[in-house]
């Protein structure tokens, strides 16, 4: 009995080792690349009755591919609008038309028209659609100012062949420049209580103005000749999931500013020249340090005192002013930026307290710091506190460099030695 035994328990072990292999080995989810609709940019209209106009973006994986050659007549994308209920549903009901299984895994953009942003039914229609799986929280929002179904159509980027590409390197500009926020539908869900939440503002129509300041833009003023249609510069302001106004390119850099920890810390601008105000003077402005943020809540109003490093870098001189061997100049030039910042930040701070009576700094999280509990934090109801606040801004400027020359130079005039 011993021996029979023995012989078992080899076996008994082979047995529970192929178990696993029952389980991993399984193709029960499986899907075809070829039976796949992959849609990598959703736009979203507003539409009679409490519907909405969905618009679907679908890219075509043999155009742009290695493999492109095989296809060179065929479009990148196929674009095709639906009326529903929701987004959902007009998934479903896209697969009447579209052969192949429309899935959202490669979904990395929502175009919303404005029309819809500024109605509360956008909230119920994008709340709603989280329940599927495939739509990703770090979807980037966009808010364009026409149609969302006009401007995917009008969006026909010359340097890009697959549509998706486009975005995710824009997504990357607007980290480096600061013109737009950085916004994704996790950060939506997460601003939904009375702050402001930033989204990127874009357009494909055209209304150009000329501006001393070049980041003193919204999408579509911008003096541009030919290129790309389309212009993303600027935010549009959401509060309490409804879009309730825009700031430009400017006042959405002061708020990337203003906040404690941002994801920009370098930018490029131009100032005017203290010393010959016919021109202007162009900067890059760093962020060495996060942002200092202090809130005193026990005083009626409340103070917050912010302190913003930044280091100066002179990048261009037209009016060729001596600033690098001049203390003088320096002096001037470092003043003058100072206090242009702290007007403009201040400026738009006060338009935050009365226009749309909250902020987007996230300073209501330096606030809540002050409280032990989040009753206490709710019963103090920051929203309508921060309307009266007494804010102060400082901006701590160094000037670290002029460049490599070590003075501009200068054209000689006859008769000069």
């Amino acid at each position: 009995m011993e021996g029979a035994a023995e012989k078992v328990k080899p076996f008994k072990f082979v047995l529970l080792s192929m178990i696993p292999f029952l389980f991993l080995s399984g193709c029960f989810g499986k899907a075809e690349l070829e039976q796949q609709a992959y849609v990598v940019v959703l736009g979203l209209d507003k539409a009679d009755d409490n519907l909405v106009k969905v618009t679907f973006q679908i890219a075509n994986p043999e155009v742009g591919s290695t493999g492109g050659g095989a296809a060179p007549t065929e479009p990148p994308s196929d674009i095709i609008s639906f009326t529903a209920s929701d987004i959902l549903s007009a998934k479903e009901l896209a697969n009447s038309v579209v052969p192949r299984r429309l899935d959202f895994g490669h979904l990395q953009t929502i175009i919303i028209g404005e029309e819809l942003a500024k109605t509360k039914l956008f909230h119920h229609i994008i709340a709603s659609s989280i329940v599927d799986p495939e739509m990703r929280r770090e979807t980037n929002l966009i808010v364009s100012k026409e149609k969302a179904s006009d401007f995917i159509h009008a969006n026909k980027p010359k340097l890009e062949t697959r549509p998706h590409k486009f975005y995710a390197f824009m997504k990357q500009r607007w980290r480096d420049t600061g013109f737009a926020p950085y916004s994704n539908l996790n950060r939506y869900f997460q601003r939904l209580s009375s702050e402001l939440f930033l989204s990127i503002y874009a357009t494909t129509d055209k209304n150009e103005t000329v501006s001393k300041n070049e980041v003193d833009y919204e999408p579509g003023q911008i003096p541009q000749k030919s290129g790309d249609p389309v212009q993303m510069i600027g935010s549009a302001v959401f509060k309490n999931g409804k879009m309730v106004g825009s700031l430009t390119g400017k006042e959405t850099r002061i708020a990337l500013f203003l906040r404690h920890k941002a994801l920009n810390h370098t930018f490029v601008e131009s100032f005017p020249d203290p010393v010959n105000d016919k021109y202007r003077i162009t900067l890059r402005m760093t962020k060495p340090t996060k942002t200092r943020v202090k809130i005193n809540t026990k005083k009626t109003p409340a103070e917050v005192k912010v302190t913003i490093p930044i280091r100066l870098q002179v990048f261009s001189n037209p009016s060729l002013v001596n600033y690098p061997t001049n203390p003088a100049n320096q002096k001037k030039l470092r003043k003058s930026i100072k206090e242009n910042l702290e007007k403009e930040t201040m400026d738009f701070i006060k338009r935050t307290q009365e226009e749309f009576q909250s902020e987007p700094f996230l300073w209501y999280l330096e606030a809540r710091r002050t409280f032990w509990t989040m009753p206490d934090y709710k019963n103090y109801d920051w929203e309508k506190k921060y309307q009266t606040a007494k804010v102060d801004v400082n901006y701590d400027v160094t000037i670290e460099s002029f460049g490599e020359q070590l003075k501009p130079a200068d054209i000689d005039k006859p008769g000069r030695d």
